[in-house]
């Protein structure tokens, strides 16, 4: 009974860990900000509109280990157009998206003489380095409001 309730609880952890993406995002008003709307009102631009305010500097991140970039970009974006909607803005002038950098692994081979008092030493071996890089897709943009057309 104890081994089923520890595996049971085991899969719940593991589902509950491979479901959770971090996300998190920031805004920097560098304008007049507005009333909050809704983050579905908020409309993503790569180009600017002819005519805009700008109201912050915005940027987001997104990151799991086991979702695809895909994923994370969605995420991110999603949770860009959250904090633009914080201050009212109704549009993101798009600025760059940083993927997550996928994991570097090296090896390398050591020889080390010594020779101290009279004593000599050698030693040699290998060494492997793994660099992880950024797990995060990370996402900065312009906070804007565009005016509608009459």
């Amino acid at each position: 009974m104890k081994n089923a309730i520890f595996a049971l609880g085991l899969l719940s952890s593991l589902i509950f860990i491979a479901g959770c993406t971090i996300v998190s995002g920031n805004a920097i008003v560098t304008g007049i900000t507005k009333s909050p709307i809704g983050h579905n009102e908020v409309r993503i631009y790569r180009v600017p509109p002819p005519e805009y305010e700008e109201i912050a500097m915005i940027s987001a991140s997104a990151g799991h280990d086991f979702r695809s970039n895909e994923g994370l970009i969605n995420s991110a974006i999603e949770r860009l157009k959250k904090e633009a909607a914080k201050v009212g803005a109704n549009g993101v002038l798009l600025a760059g998206i940083n993927e997550r950098d996928s994991a570097q692994i090296s090896t390398s081979y050591v020889n080390a003489n010594a020779n101290v008092n009279g004593n000599f030493a050698t030693a040699s071996g290998n060494a492997i380095t793994v660099d992880r890089g950024d797990t995060y897709t990370r996402i900065r943009g312009l906070a804007i409001y565009v005016p509608e057309k009459p």
